[in-house]
């Protein structure tokens, strides 16, 4: 027992490494995956080159030059090679979608949560629906859950914390804007929407970003990637931050 007690709290530890302390600077990536808790690293230029390299894909786009091995060591999950980080259960291995509400659309954190899933669910039917049908059909669902942590298996701390807000309904506090949503003030979150897993194809990556177009500025889409496809990014209306320092 007692070794099975110590072998979860080393997963457990592990799997925040990717949000340790920073030193130097860090991508615009980095910064709103530290501040989503989605364990994360940057790569420096001279691997971005040598990943283009690796693959065969020097000049051509970095979404369609990361493969296999190569986007896995990309990716920079620190505890991805140690212990599956980008696993399907992992947190860093599915789509996250969170939004940070700004105060002036919302006095109190059941409001925030209200006005993030109007938004949620619109832009949601509108990408999704396939015609006008599905299109009110989703309209007519509701966001099944609100979390104020990424979904997924993420060690015991959050593992705990996901139980309570799906028993509790997440609150999420009042603070200062996050760095990167300059000039916004106070804003409610982060609001975590709905438990997506990773997309499967290049049409799932399509879609997502368009979702990410219709969706207010104040909501971030962290993108897993897709080996072959696209790398590990960050979406914010329907623009791409990758995880390469700067």
């Amino acid at each position: 027992m007692s070794r099975t007690i110590l072998i979860t709290l080393f997963i457990s530890v592990l799997s925040g490494c990717g949000l340790l302390p920073r030193t130097g600077t860090s991508s615009l990536a980095l910064q709103i995956a530290d501040a989503m808790s989605i364990p994360a690293h940057d790569i420096s230029r001279a691997e971005y080159e040598e990943t283009f390299a690796l693959t065969g894909s020097r000049g051509r786009n970095l979404d369609h030059s990361l493969s296999g091995a190569a986007q896995l060591i990309a990716s920079g999950d620190p505890t991805m090679l140690l212990l599956s980080g980008l696993t399907p259960g992992s947190p860093a291995a599915r789509i996250q979608i969170a939004a940070w509400v700004p105060e002036s659309l919302a006095s109190t954190p059941e409001k925030a949560v209200a006005v993030a899933s109007k938004a949620y669910i619109e832009a949601r039917a509108d990408v999704y629906g396939k015609d006008e049908h599905g299109r009110e059909k989703l309209l007519s669902t509701k966001v099944r859950h609100v979390l104020g942590q990424p979904f997924g298996e993420g060690g015991l701390v959050q593992t705990y914390a996901q139980l309570f807000d799906l028993i509790t309904d997440h609150s999420p506090n009042l603070a200062q804007a996050p760095s990167f949503m300059k000039g916004e003030g106070n804003v409610y979150g982060p609001i975590f929407l709905d438990a997506w897993g990773a997309p499967a194809n290049a049409d799932d990556i399509v879609l997502i970003t368009k979702f990410s177009e219709q969706l207010p500025a104040w909501f971030f889409i962290y993108n897993p990637g897709l080996p072959g496809v696209s790398a590990r990014s960050i979406l914010n209306r329907g623009q791409k931050q990758l995880f390469v320092e700067p």
